[in-house]
């Protein structure tokens, strides 16, 4: 099982920091502070961009996923 930090993270998913530590806040992305440092799985990470691809190429597709269904009645 493999770690990485918010840098790390943004490295990844090819954001801000800042961004990463929104996604947190927000509880987008799972996360534990441990000290003072945020510790994500790095499994985590890939699988929010493998959701998100899936989903914005549903929608690209004009389907809809059913995570994005979900997600739409969640709102």
């Amino acid at each position: 099982m493999t770690t990485c930090n918010i840098t790390e993270a943004a490295r990844l998913l090819k954001v801000h920091e800042e961004t990463v530590a929104e996604m947190i806040r927000t509880h987008k992305l799972p996360a534990a502070k441990i000290g003072r440092a945020w510790v994500m799985l790095e499994r985590d990470v890939l699988e929010y961009i493998e959701r998100q691809i899936q989903m914005q190429t549903a929608e690209r597709l004009g389907r809809r996923s059913p995570q994005m269904r979900r997600q739409r009645r969640a709102a």
